[in-house]
């Protein structure tokens, strides 16, 4: 976490990003139901971005062979 918040900043009130989004809702009442949220939507963002870049690989390794 400490290097998100120095390479990223993290700005109270204006910025925050999902890693540390995550990281404060349980010190939140009730935020537990938040955070599990935006960790759903970043193994849903992470599942498909494997999905998309192994249809790519697959289409240009076609392309490539000739196929």
């Amino acid at each position: 976490m400490p290097s998100t918040i120095t390479f990223v900043s993290n700005i109270p009130g204006q910025t925050r990003t999902i890693p540390s989004a995550i990281y404060a809702f349980p010190q939140v009442p009730g935020g537990e139901e938040s955070a599990m949220k935006l960790v759903l939507v970043s193994v849903g963002v992470a599942m498909g971005a494997l999905l998309l870049s192994e249809l790519i690989g697959r289409h240009v390794a076609a392309r490539v062979s000739g196929a």
